[in-house]
């Protein structure tokens, strides 16, 4: 009497075994460009990123991980460490300038430039102009805010610097706005740093 084999009768061909590591190779691939990297490293080739709120949060990871690795270097070499009524000191905020950026305003011209942030993001700042005073208001406004509504005011005044910390109240735009109420030009150079999602000027 012939014996019954538990074996299936037909094993799949090599071609079919290469063709189904390749599919799943590319899956993979698309798993990684599409969502991995868009979320851990705020690079996003094929736009499912933006789409899936991912490259927003990636960035702000890559950013808070250049900031820690800043704070252990500078552990490690000894350097300062936070002050005592919780800023960052003015040389530790020097090496850790993410960006700078230079206007020049006309007479009774005003400009703003203001900081992408989420609630209570902590972005820290130092702005001068080439000597003459300014004014300045220091504010920020929700995205889309309603008709009326009244920008949250951090500082204003009248001087030729500042600096210092601003957390944002909520998400949205904070930043400065500048009016030179002389009569000659005026350059602002604004520095900043911290957590923000891009510095840029206002249309």
């Amino acid at each position: 009497m012939a014996q019954s084999s538990d074996l299936p009768d037909a094993l799949p061909s090599s071609r079919t075994l290469a063709r189904a590591s390749l599919a799943a190779l590319g899956v993979a691939a698309l798993l990684i460009v599409g969502v991995v990297l868009p979320a851990e490293a705020g690079r996003d080739p094929l736009g499912s990123g933006a789409v899936l709120g991912l490259t927003e949060m990636g960035r702000i990871k890559v950013s808070l991980a250049k900031e820690a690795a800043a704070d252990e270097a500078m552990d490690a070499a000894g350097g300062p460490v936070e002050s005592r009524n919780g800023g960052t000191p003015a040389d530790a905020q020097a090496s850790r300038w993410r960006d700078s950026m230079t206007v020049t305003l006309q007479p009774n011209q005003g400009i703003e430039l203001k900081l992408a942030m989420r609630k209570a993001e902590k972005a820290f700042y130092a702005w001068k102009t080439d000597g003459a005073e300014v004014y300045y208001n220091a504010h920020g406004e929700p995205p889309d805010p309603p008709k009326g509504f009244a920008a949250h005011s951090y500082a204003k005044g009248t001087a030729t610097a500042d600096k210092g910390d601003l957390v944002a109240v909520y998400d949205g735009m904070h930043g400065w706005f500048w009016r030179n109420r002389s009569a000659k030009a005026v350059r602002v150079t604004l520095k900043t740093g911290g957590e923000y999602l891009v510095l840029k000027e206002m249309k």
